[in-house]
């Protein structure tokens, strides 16, 4: 399964934290928080993905499942959109 930390790490292939925090308007420390909670906002991870050329669709998805709390229906939700995930 992609995660959100997945496409930071991607991200940061391309510019260090603290260049796309200058270039989202961002303060580090939202990378930081992003790190501490092992993923990152659905803003946060669509504005990463279109500034990369990756589906900013896809990712704000990723990352809202990612801050659902486990459940059957997320399962479920995970199991529909397994595409997204296996990439």
């Amino acid at each position: 399964m992609h995660t959100t930390m997945d496409l930071f790490e991607h991200a940061l292939t391309h510019h260090k934290a603290a260049e796309w925090a200058r270039r989202l308007n961002l303060t580090e420390s939202a990378f930081s928080q992003a790190k501490k909670r092992g993923r990152l906002s659905p803003t946060l991870a669509g504005e990463l993905a279109a500034n990369i050329g990756e589906d900013p669709r896809e990712w704000i998805t990723i990352a809202a499942l990612e801050a659902e709390p486990d459940s059957p229906l997320k399962q479920d939700l995970v199991k529909r959109l397994g595409s997204i995930f296996k990439r």
